[in-house]
């Protein structure tokens, strides 16, 4: 890890030669969970699917046509839901690396939730066209991730957003 606020704040260095995450399925589909967003276990979900590219969880999602805010955009709130799910995995790769547990092996043993989410819309989002959302780790702590997230339309970035995911004990745990 590195020192990349000058504030104390530490930045996550992803190393995809030595992180098995970075290979095969996405991470979703290895820890399947029953999330609106992201779960593959919810039959009327989002099913987002998020993937290590060098430093940036990338994912590319096709809105469907009852995603429309006005005519022809998707509506923004969906946009904040896809950010919001993708950042929180970007997250949650972040706190088990620097934790030492590797995701591959499964769930790891705490849970992340979102602390706040902050989205700045830059330009309508056609529901026609896939988004492409790009998240890298701003902050990574004990307790707290930082990450910063772009959704674009081809070369048109349609927003961006800042996430912060908060640790807690996972459900059942002391």
């Amino acid at each position: 890890m590195k020192d990349a606020l000058g504030d104390g704040g530490t930045a996550l260095v992803v190393d995809a030669a030595h992180d098995a995450m970075h290979d095969g399925p996405a991470l979703q589909d290895r820890l399947p969970v029953h999330c609106f967003g992201c779960g593959t276990l919810n039959a009327h979900g989002l099913h987002i699917k998020s993937r290590w590219v060098a430093d940036e969880l990338v994912c590319v999602w096709q809105p469907r046509p009852e995603h429309i805010g006005v005519p022809g955009h998707v509506y923004g709130g969906m946009i904040a839901s896809v950010v919001d799910c993708h950042a929180v995995w970007a997250a949650v790769s972040a706190m088990a690396k620097a934790a030492g547990h590797d995701l591959s092996l499964g769930a790891p043993p705490f849970g992340v939730v979102t602390g706040s989410l902050h989205v700045r819309y830059l330009e309508p989002a056609s529901v026609t066209r896939p988004l492409e959302l790009r998240a890298r780790i701003v902050e990574c702590g004990e307790r707290k991730t930082i990450v910063a997230c772009s959704v674009r339309q081809g070369a048109v970035e349609c927003a961006t957003a800042e996430v912060v995911a908060v640790r807690v004990r996972a459900p059942g745990r002391s």
